[in-house]
């Protein structure tokens, strides 16, 4: 039986990442080894809010809806929080759910605090647990129509400015 050749992508090449076996990373990267192989697919970026300036006033929820392309994968997350002179700050001060318009499954079991996939660091010196970006254990399809809820609550007694951007692997369409 032939071996599969090594994957050359952004993850393997990527020296931030530090593959140790029964590590979370190296376990999450070989659930995407199929999705990292494909030819047919590319990758995606959404925004929420897609407005640098958005804010959400204390103890409010905003709800986006973002169309993505039916038959994509969602792979990863980021999710950052932002004082009022664009510094990180620790993203305590909201949560997040995803849900799947198609079917009404929600990515987590309930609302997830922005700081569980936190990228940078409140101390621009402190760098060393930054993993960009967050892996999902699992990638999820999205099927038709292709409409993600993203739901974003403010629980403190301020206005936050919240950044969360969800990576997608979308289909390929061939033109004839």
């Amino acid at each position: 039986m032939k071996e599969l050749e090594a994957i050359i992508d952004a993850f393997t090449l990527n020296p931030a990442i530090r593959y140790r076996p029964g590590y979370y990373v190296a376990n999450a990267l070989g659930s995407l080894d199929v999705l990292r192989r494909a030819n047919t697919y590319r990758p995606r970026w959404y925004i929420v809010p897609d407005d640098e300036n958005a804010t959400i006033p204390a103890y409010q929820t905003l709800e986006y809806q973002i169309r993505v392309t039916p038959r994509s994968y969602v792979w990863g997350l980021i999710a950052n929080q932002y004082n009022a002179f664009f510094a990180p700050v620790n993203a305590v001060d909201f949560w997040l759910q995803i849900t799947d318009s198609c079917n009404g499954i929600t990515f987590f079991s309930d609302f997830v605090q922005g700081r569980a996939f936190q990228t940078l660091q409140a101390t621009v010196t402190d760098q060393r647990n930054a993993m960009l970006p967050h892996l999902l254990t699992q990638p999820r399809l999205i099927l038709e129509p292709g409409l993600l809820a993203v739901e974003i609550a403010n629980t403190a007694a301020v206005a936050v400015r919240p950044q969360v951007v969800i990576f997608t692997a979308e289909p390929c369409e061939v033109q004839k």
